[in-house]
């Protein structure tokens, strides 16, 4: 039955496995998915790769765009990417479908022709290709971000695009099935190897064998008459009974031979000798108690094959001792058989001794000997537990075997069973069948077929493990002090210094400001094409401190969506012997960041802190948390400038550019004999930059216009430099002349509620024009 359900289960096994293996294998899922835009309505100049699609699957595909010719891609947030685009036509490219076969595309309006796009400073990176561009997505930073594929702003954009992702089809149940089937099969294997053997053929000897299948000697059947005959003619028997254990065979067999024949060390019968077992060992009786009958078995009788015990008959009298030694090696032992048929023969088998009901059975069979069968007689013999003279003296017992008979042959054999070595044997061998089944059911296990790891099943990763710890309770994404984002990444505030630097440079050594209008603007480019014109006609004029990328102290960007956009640049080049305030700003989405201010940080002050982050850029009548708005603290350091006495003397800190402008105009005052002076500090409020620092201030960037009007005593001769020369045409005037400064000031305006007053961080001053009056 076993044997069956083991069949049983290696078939289920194999067929579990084998689905398992087939999920991996045959029924396997495609690795990736791949979508494809559809071809657009009309075409359009720019394509557009919104959040829509980079969010696919956290960004982790792979994408490829194909043209007929050149294309280039940009990256840069959605917002600067559409301010870009503006109201030119576009193909908006969006997600893919539920099928993942399909990726939304839509048609926008608009200009057929825009300028080219490469170059911008809002990108944060391009990539150009010819033909086929394979791109793989991975986001800059925080916010939605989007990509723009064109060809030069004329020809249309390549509208061949397709993603590809893994498949998140998985096969969560391969490995299941394929555990389960393994379990099934090295059950089965289990089974058999502990199933137990059948009975064999031949007629096994023994007490249970003799009870189970006795059998005729000449025709082979089972005769019961003949067993039942034979018990009650035992019962009627009268006589001494044969020897029931060996020790009392060879005491009846040392009584016959006498003293002389004790051998050495062994007394006559009631002595006691030094070879005596009464006195060596004390215990030798009741084991011999213990010890299960012998009987000699006699030919042609059915009862030959019952013990003794049962029969109570005497052994033939023609039988005679015999002093041929029993081999231990050749003792007979039991076939192998089925538990419960060897329990049902041992119901069969009457005991005459009570003591035996209480003891355990321990007539197991043994796998290990063949069953006996000499000419077709049953030879069977009483189980006994093994003396101390075999199992621990390891020598030969004598028995007294039967008489031949003629025409037969008899013996007489006994069984050791069940001694010190039988119950060794018996747990040998039951360690050695479990050992077995334990190695199956692990190399069933081994033989499973490797399986790689879900890839549906994601893995944590040990810094996102120590991301959520930190940040608990907190929300997943830490949410800056400035709303919004940085307009500008640290890669592209490098690029754009780098640009800036190198067009300025290129302006100072051609002495050509066609060469700074690409990047410089404003004040700045008006103080620099000044001194390029000085400079032609003046050859000691000195040329205007050099703009450095590098190194780059601090940067200051906004968050601003709109424009125009604001950022500032704190550098030190070797040729600087001051650090620079560089103040940018992008007028238009299409426009590229030029430099408005360039000025000096003045010694002793220090650059505020920012938001690293990105910071908020004030409008110019904002007063909420300042001591001062913008507007109010530009008019009060324009009175400050032009009175020694002004009524905001206590507003500001004392600053070395605010007593080096009114030393300047008191000295002029003083030398002043045939003229009369009017300074003035007139701000332009057109490009003035508010940014909001970190302790709740404001840096306030404005541009002030220098002014110096000069007018003659009673037609005197009033004299100019030779620098203010180059722009009203001469040196002397009898009527009088006006010279213009660019005169650019960074200052910082303290938080309402504080001790701290405005703060000029830097300033300074350059000759822009002058004209005498007529």
């Amino acid at each position: 039955m076993r044997s069956k359900i083991a069949i049983v289960l290696a078939i289920l096994g194999l067929l579990v496995l084998g689905a398992g293996i087939g999920q991996r294998t045959i029924w396997l899922p495609p690795a990736t998915l791949t979508a494809t835009a559809p071809a657009p309505s009309a075409s359009a100049p720019l394509t557009v790769i919104g959040p829509q699609l980079l969010n696919t699957r956290d960004g982790q595909f792979t994408m490829t765009v194909k043209s007929d010719g050149p294309l280039q891609l940009a990256v840069a947030r959605q917002d600067d990417i559409l301010g870009w685009v503006g109201n030119g036509a576009y193909t908006e490219i969006g997600g893919a479908d539920a099928d993942f076969t399909q990726l939304a595309a839509t048609s926008h309006k608009g200009e057929a022709t825009v300028p080219n796009p490469a170059g911008s400073d809002m990108w944060v990176s391009e990539e150009k290709a010819d033909g086929e561009l394979s791109y793989t997505w991975q986001a800059p930073g925080r916010g939605d971000w989007a990509l723009l594929l064109s060809v030069d702003g004329k020809a249309a954009a390549p509208t061949d695009i397709s993603i590809t992702v893994d498949n998140e089809a998985g096969t969560p149940w391969a490995v299941p099935l394929m555990i389960i089937g393994s379990a099934l099969l090295a059950l089965a294997a289990l089974m058999f190897l502990i199933a137990p053997n059948k009975p064999k053929a031949e007629v096994a000897a023994g007490r249970r064998t003799a009870g189970r299948v006795p059998s005729d000697p000449a025709t082979g059947a089972l005769e019961v008459d003949k067993i039942v005959a034979s018990r009650s003619a035992a019962k009627q028997a009268d006589g001494p009974g044969a020897p029931a254990t060996i020790d009392e065979a060879r005491k009846a067999e040392a009584d016959k031979a006498g003293p002389d024949k004790a051998g050495p060390g062994k007394a006559g019968p009631g002595k006691t000798g030094p070879g005596d077992d009464s006195t060596d060992r004390p215990d030798r009786s009741s084991r011999q108690d213990k010890a299960a009958p012998v009987h000699a078995v006699v030919s042609g009788d059915a009862t030959s094959a019952l013990p003794l015990m049962l029969s109570k008959t005497e052994p033939p009298a023609a039988s005679k001792p015999s002093d041929a030694p029993v081999d231990p090696v050749a003792v007979e032992t039991e076939s192998s058989s089925d538990s419960g048929t060897s329990d049902q023969a041992d119901r069969d088998q009457p005991d005459n001794d009570p003591s035996d009901q209480d003891k355990p059975d321990n007539n197991k069979p043994d796998d290990n000997t063949p069953d006996n069968n000499n000419g077709g007689n049953n030879i069977a013999g009483e189980n006994i537990i093994a003396g101390e003279n075999i199992a621990r003296k390891n020598k030969p017992a004598k028995s007294k075997p039967a008489k031949d008979t003629p025409g037969k042959d008899q013996q007489t054999e006994f069984r050791a069973h069940e001694g010190t070595m039988g119950l060794m044997n018996k747990r040998a061998n039951f360690t050695t069948r479990w050992g077995a089944a334990l190695a199956a059911v692990l190399v069933a296990g081994s033989l499973s077929p490797a399986v790689a790891a879900d890839p549906t099943t994601p893995a944590t990763s040990p810094s996102a493990t120590a991301a959520a710890t930190e940040s608990a309770p907190a929300t997943a994404t830490a949410v800056p002090s400035t709303p919004g984002f940085p307009a500008l990444l640290d890669s592209q505030v490098q690029r754009i210094s780098s640009a800036v630097a190198a067009a300025v440079a290129a302006g100072d050594n051609a002495k050509n400001a066609q060469e700074l209008e690409v990047r410089v603007s404003g004040m700045a480019l008006e103080a620099r094409t000044a001194n390029y014109k000085i400079r032609a006609k003046v050859s000691k004029q000195a040329a205007m401190e050099p703009v450095n990328a590098s190194t780059l102290l601090a940067k200051v960007v906004t968050t601003t969506e709109t424009w125009p956009r604001s950022s500032m640049l704190v550098t030190q080049g070797e040729n600087n012997a001051l650090p620079q305030l560089l103040t940018l700003v992008q007028a238009s989405p299409r426009e590229n960041y030029k430099l408005i201010q360039a000025t000096p940080l003045l010694p002793g002050q220090t650059f505020p802190k920012v938001d690293k982050e990105g910071t908020k850029e004030l409008p110019l009548d904002a007063a909420d948390g300042l001591a001062m708005s913008p507007a109010d603290a530009i008019a009060a350091l324009s009175d400050r400038l032009t009175k020694a006495d002004s009524k905001f003397k206590t507003s500001f800190n004392d600053s070395v550019y605010i007593q080096s402008v009114l030393d300047t105009q008191a000295t002029i005052l003083k030398e002043a004999k045939d003229a009369s002076y009017v300074f003035s500090h007139k701000a332009d409020t057109g490009q003035v930059v508010n940014l909001r620092t970190a302790d709740g201030g404001a840096m306030v960037v404005v541009g002030y216009n220098f002014g110096i009007d000069a007018t003659s005593k009673e037609n005197a001769n009033l004299t100019v430099g030779d620098d203010a020369a180059v722009f009203t045409g001469g040196k002397e005037t009898t009527k009088g002349f006006t010279l213009n400064y660019a005169e650019p000031v960074v200052m910082h305006i303290p938080p309402a509620g504080s001790d701290g007053k405005i703060t000029i961080l830097s300033a300074t001053r350059n000759l822009v024009g002058g004209n005498f009056k007529k």
